[in-house]
Order: structure tokens, then C-alpha cells, then sequence
């Protein structure tokens, strides 16, 4: 039982692909056959949601093909989007940005990247007019480890669309896939001023962090855990206040830290370092915003009081207009 909530809930990494409710996916399962009739949701979540972490973040990566596998219709989009803005309204979230990777919805279902916006945001839409206290915007992804030309496939199409998103995110295993390879296609994107958030110092050392915001020019860092391994950046990114959008279930399960009493997130807001509270996966991971500040708060030891902390840093650092 969550007690004493912020007022105002912000979340700022959120992937909507990877958004949809478990019965939601269960059912979509069903009516494509890749589960039976006679699945239950208990059996269905034993199977797909991860408790335990996993090898490394490659092996969290390969459950996500079983999403891909039914996110293969307009009407799909539409409904996923709708429901996980439903289900951040209901979590006590006010304020959410939601991304997610053209190149990964579209890699199996084959629809244009046009149609997959086109139906994420008309369930956007419909969950704003429902819920018409909560504020949302879209983020897109580009997925470092399908390679270089589709990163620059992605970053055309959300230049075509700019107005349509509120910012720009690399993500993907950062393992041989570091920020510089990238540096030369990010420059289009600091050009059109574009707000951009990158995944770095999750499955890659302090380095990939550093790359991140002297080379792509990133305004925010998905996850940073390792920053701590490095004073130098810890102090840089107190004083250019650069948020870090930590995800302590996702770290983790995906061993960015070996067990959550020692994930790094109230050491880093001990330093003055803005940092905030994410779901990340919220799917794979069987998990909602307030699963993690219950986890904030009693693995990570978070006070009240900066629990609430966590949540004017995010506030202060969305890119929502």
C-alpha cells in the first residue's frame, strides 16, 4: 500500500510498446494462437513477466519479441496507447511522457511508421479527452543496435513529425553500440533543436554518459546507473542539472545493479544530482509507478521527502511543452 503520495506525479520514462496490461496481452495472444484458449492469466504472467533478473540485458531484450508479435494493428496501437495512459491516470500520474520505436513496432507487423504514429496518437488523444487532468507527449526512439542507417531512418521520419513529439531518445543494448557511432546523425537533431534524452550508463560505463552529452547532445540520461563510478561526471552533472531517469526494478532485473539496496539513486540525489522515478517496461516487468516508489522507499531507502523530490526534478526537466 503506497501512503502519502506527491501531489503531483510526473514520469518521464515510460515505453509505451512496452506498455500494454497483462490481460490486454493475453488476449491478443489468444486471438493470434500463440496461447491457448484455456490460459490463465496467473499461468500467462508466470511465462511473462520477469521476477528474477536475467543473464544481461540482451535476455530482457529477447522477451519483448512476444510484444512485437501483437502489435500488428491499427486498432492494437490505438487501444495500447489509450490503456496506458488510463493506467498512469490511475497510478496518481499527472503528467507522463510516453516513447516508443517506430522501428520496433514496425518490424514485425509492417506497418508504416506513419500509421503506428497516426494510432498511437489518436489513443493519446482519447485518454486526454477521458482524463483531462493528466498532460502527455511522445517521445521517439531510435534503436541504437538495428545499426546506423536505420538510426537515420528514424531521425528523418521525426523530423518530418517534429511538432507531433516533444523529443528524440537513442535506446537499445548500449554493449557495441556506443554514443559516438552516432555522433555525426545526432548533429541534424541538435541543428532543429530538438529535446533529446538518451539510454547510456546502463549496460555501458561512465564513458557512454559522457559521449551521451558532449557528442549526441543530450539533455536528459535514460537510467545512468554507472555515473557513479566516475566524481568527475557525478559533479558535471550536478552542475548542468542533466536528469537521470532511473528505473530501479529495470536495473535490476537487467543487472545494471546486482541487488536494489544498492541501486544508486539515493546516492546520486544526495548529490544534487537531479534524478527521477520510472517504470521503464512496466509489461515485462509487471510493474507501475507505484510498485517502484514502494521499492524507492523501502529497498532504496528513500525518504519522503525526497521521494517527492524525485518528482519535482521530473516536473522541472519533461520535455512536455
Amino acid at each position: 500500500m503506497v501512503k502519502n503520495l506527491p501531489a503531483v506525479q510526473v514520469e518521464l520514462h515510460r515505453h509505451l510498446d512496452v506498455s500494454l496490461r497483462l490481460s490486454t496481452l493475453l488476449e491478443l495472444c489468444k486471438e493470434r494462437g500463440l496461447e491457448g484458449q484455456s490460459t490463465s492469466l496467473s499461468g500467462f504472467k508466470a511465462k511473462v513477466v520477469l521476477s528474477q533478473p536475467l543473464s544481461d540485458l540482451n535476455s530482457v531484450l529477447a522477451r519483448f519479441v512476444l510484444v512485437q508479435k501483437v502489435l500488428d494493428r491499427p486498432e492494437v496501437l490505438e487501444r495500447v496507447a489509450f490503456e496506458a495512459l488510463e493506467d498512469c491516470f490511475v497510478e496518481g500520474t499527472r503528467k507522463v511522457e510516453l516513447r516508443f520505436s517506430p522501428g520496433f513496432v514496425g518490424e514485425l507487423s509492417n506497418l508504416s511508421w506513419e500509421l503506428i504514429l497516426d494510432a498511437f496518437e489518436r489513443g493519446i488523444k482519447k485518454g486526454l479527452t477521458q482524463y483531462s487532468e493528466i498532460k502527455a507527449g511522445l517521445i521517439c526512439i531510435a534503436t541504437r543496435d538495428q545499426g546506423a542507417a536505420q538510426v537515420d531512418r528514424t531521425i528523418d521520419f521525426f523530423l518530418k513529425n517534429q511538432k507531433r513529439f516533444i523529443g528524440f531518445d537513442l535506446a537499445g543494448n548500449e554493449t557495441g553500440f556506443p554514443c559516438r557511432d552516432f555522433e555525426t546523425s545526432f548533429k541534424r537533431l541538435q541543428s532543429s533543436r530538438a529535446k533529446i534524452t538518451v539510454h547510456a550508463g546502463e549496460a555501458a560505463g561512465p564513458e557512454n554518459i559522457w559521449e551521451a552529452i558532449s557528442l549526441l547532445g543530450a539533455h536528459r540520461i535514460g537510467h545512468g546507473v554507472t555515473c557513479v563510478q566516475d566524481p568527475r561526471l557525478m559533479t558535471y552533472l550536478r552542475d548542468h542539472q542533466i536528469c537521470l531517469e532511473m528505473c530501479p526494478t529495470s536495473n535490476w532485473l537487467t543487472k545494471s545493479v546486482t541487488n536494489l539496496s544498492d541501486h544508486p539513486l539515493k546516492q546520486v540525489l544526495a548529490r544534487g544530482i537531479p534524478v527521477c522515478i520510472n517504470t521503464d517496461d512496466p509489461t515485462i516487468f509487471g510493474i507501475d509507478l507505484r510498485h517502484e516508489i514502494t521499492v524507492c522507499r523501502e529497498k532504496l531507502g528513500l525518504t519522503e521527502s525526497e521521494i517527492r523530490a524525485t518528482f519535482t526534478h521530473a516536473a522541472a526537466a519533461t520535455f512536455i511543452p
